[in-house]
This record gives structure tokens, sequence and C-alpha cells, in this order.
């Protein structure tokens, strides 16, 4: 199974944050490996996702349940997709610079040819999520 963790500050609010990362609709038009991405069945403390994401002629979707503390923290789990297992979590705490922000994501794909193909590719995307979301928010809040 791979497993990525970073952490990282930004001048913004934990609000604005979460705001970015919840807003799922908006994926598509700034992480380039996300081609679809909704959210519905929406309650106090939960949603649920969809998201299709497409690597080199390869797409695939999945959905999750992912847990909401607002402003301070999303917890994901897989429903059903191409992974055997699918868990992630962002954390948004404030700090004196802004805010900082903890990512983790572990993943394994059902299919092992799969897991030797895509697994490489959708780790090193996962990398680069923070990295995502930071220039989002640099784009959405420096106006």
């Amino acid at each position: 199974m791979a497993r990525h963790s970073s952490t990282t500050l930004v001048p913004f609010t934990p609000e604005q944050m979460y705001a970015l990362v919840a807003d799922m609709d908006r994926y598509p038009e700034f992480i380039p490996w996300i081609v679809k991405s909704r959210k519905y069945d929406e309650g106090e403390d939960r949603f649920m996702s969809e998201m299709t994401f497409a690597f080199k002629g390869l797409r695939e979707t999945f959905h999750t349940e992912d847990r909401i503390v607002p402003n301070e923290r999303i917890t994901i789990q897989l429903v059903s997709g191409p992974f055997r297992d699918l868990e992630s979590e962002w954390r948004f705490s404030p700090a004196a610079e802004g805010t900082r922000i903890d990512f983790f994501i572990s993943f394994a794909f059902k299919n092992r040819l799969l897991d030797l193909t895509l697994g490489p590719l959708f780790g090193e995307a996962s990398k680069r999520m923070v990295e995502a979301f930071k220039q989002r928010a640099m784009e959405i809040y420096r106006k």
C-alpha cells in the first residue's frame, strides 16, 4: 500500500483552505489529472463524492464518503472504485502564519496491473495535491 503525508503552512485562514478542499465540484479547474468531480448526498457532518481521474489514457472513477468537521478536518473513506483501499485526511489548524495543513493519503488498487501502472502516477499526483491547493488559494484569495 502506498502512503504519502505532508505538512505545509499557508498565509490563509483555516476557513479559506477548508472551503477550497471541500469545493470538489471545482477540482477539474485546477487539478490536471481530475477530469470530473462532484459532491452529493450532503449531510451535517458528511457528504458523498465522486471523482474521475485520468492518466496516460487510463480513466477511473471512484466514490468516497467524506466525514467533515467544518473548517478543521475532512476524512475520506473509499466506498467504491478501482481501489482495494483508499484513506485520506486533510487537517486545517490555525498557525501564526495563517494555517497549517496536514495531508495524508494511503491507497492500493484492486488490480495488480493497475497498482503497477497507475500506482506510481497516482502516488506522484497525491504528492502534488497540497501544492495544487496552495496555488489555487493564491489565485483566489490574493486578488
